[in-house]
C-alpha cells in the first residue's frame, strides 16, 4: 500500500520531521527556560510550529519532558555502550577499562548545559508521574552499571549486587557534571573525569576478584 504524501513528502516523513522539531525545540525552551516557564507557546515557538501540532504529538509538556529526557538518557547510555567495545581483557588496568565509558557519558551530557539542565534539574520535583519515570531511568542505570562492573571491570559482586556503588558513583558523576556544567571557573573536562575514575577505583577495591577471573 503507498503512503498518503502531502505536497511530495510521505505523511509519516512531516510527523516525524515535526516531532523531531519539537524535541528540539523541548531541549532549548526546558534546558535554557526551565520546565515551569517553558510554556507550550514557548515550545512551539522555538519549534516554528503549531499548538494543534503539538498536540497531536504529546498530550501534555509532561510527555515532552520525558521524551526529552529519555532522549538524553538513551543517547548517553549508547556513547557509554560503544566507547565500552574493545576495552575488555586482562592487559588492561580497571582504570583504562573504565574512562572512555565515563568519557562518554561526561561529554554525552555534561559538555550541553541544556541536557545536563533537562536530565537532572528539570525533571525533579515536576508530578508523582514523571518521579516515578525519574527512579525507573535511575535503576536501568544501577542495573546497566552493575552489569559494566561484572563484565567489564572483573569486579565481584556482593548479596546487595553493585546497588549501592552504582549509586554512590551516579551521584558523583551527575552531581561533579552539573557542577562543572554550570560554572564558569572550572578545571579542565580531563581533570573531572581522571577524579571520576578515582571514584571507580575506590569503589572496586573491595570486589576485585583474582586476576586469572577477569575477562
Amino acid at each position: 500500500m503507498a503512503q498518503r504524501s502531502y505536497r511530495g513528502r510521505p505523511v509519516t516523513e512531516r510527523r516525524a520531521d515535526r516531532q523531531d522539531r519539537f524535541m528540539s525545540a523541548g531541549l532549548e525552551v526546558f534546558g535554557t527556560q526551565s520546565y515551569a516557564r517553558g510554556t507550550v507557546s514557548a515550545i512551539c515557538a522555538a519549534a516554528g510550529l503549531s499548538r494543534r501540532q503539538f498536540y497531536e504529538l504529546f498530550d501534555s509538556r509532561e510527555d515532552l519532558l520525558i521524551a526529552v529526557y529519555d532522549m538524553i538518557h538513551a543517547q548517553a547510555r549508547a556513547a557509554v555502550l560503544a566507547a565500552f567495545t574493545g576495552v575488555r581483557g586482562p592487559q588492561l588496568s580497571l582504570e583504562d577499562r573504565v574512562r572512555p565509558a565515563i568519557a562518554a557519558f561526561f561529554d554525552s551530557v555534561a559538555t550541553d548545559p541544556r541536557r545536563m539542565r533537562v536530565a537532572f534539574v528539570e525533571i525533579g520535583g515536576v508530578s508523582a508521574r514523571v518521579e516515578s519515570h525519574r527512579v525507573q531511568s535511575r535503576a536501568q542505570w544501577t542495573e546497566f552499571f552493575g552489569v559494566a562492573a561484572a563484565e567489564i571491570g572483573g569486579l565481584d559482586e556482593s548479596p546487595f549486587g553493585f546497588t549501592y556503588e552504582a549509586a554512590a558513583f551516579i551521584g558523583a558523576l551527575t552531581e561533579a557534571g552539573h557542577l562543572w556544567t554550570s560554572s564558569t571557573d572550572r578545571p579542565h573536562r580531563d581533570d573531572v573525569i581522571d577524579m571520576l575514575v578515582a571514584v571507580i577505583v575506590a569503589l572496586a577495591a573491595r570486589r576485585t576478584l583474582p586476576p586469572d577471573a577477569v575477562p
